[in-house]
């Protein structure tokens, strides 16, 4: 994997091969615990990372950059939508082609993504199972 787009919330960025979280001396899992690890699992790990700090890409980048590092290496998901409405965390996933992220970074063009634009070019054409 050299680099490859994923897609957070409303952030579209490259996660390149020297952010394999295997690759830090601190990786806290063996390679059996990492290869053990299921996408629930993954999914679950952010939702509880949500419900800590809500705005954990703003607080913490590089941890958000490690589980979606994770949810792609194990699972093969490139986007993923977390929300805290204080209540509690909802969160969708899926894997869309690499050519949407693309064009989505390019429609941003250093501008803000909108829940719209996002909605209409991920999450509508994804089947939720």
């Amino acid at each position: 994997m050299s680099s490859r787009l994923f897609l957070y919330n409303l952030t579209v960025f490259a996660l390149e091969a020297a952010e394999d979280p295997r690759l830090d001396p601190d990786f806290p899992l063996s390679k059996p615990q990492y290869d053990e690890l299921t996408l629930d699992a993954l999914m679950q790990l952010l939702r509880e990372e949500i419900h800590v700090d809500p705005d954990i890409l703003n607080h913490n980048p590089k941890r958000v950059r490690i589980l979606c590092s994770l949810l792609l290496s194990r699972a093969g998901i490139n986007c993923v939508k977390v929300h805290w409405d204080g209540y509690g965390v909802s969160s969708r996933h899926g894997t869309v082609p690499e050519q949407s992220l693309i064009e989505l970074r390019q429609a941003a063009a250093g501008a803000a993504l909108t829940d719209e634009i996002v909605e209409k070019t991920i999450w509508s054409g994804l089947q939720i199972v």
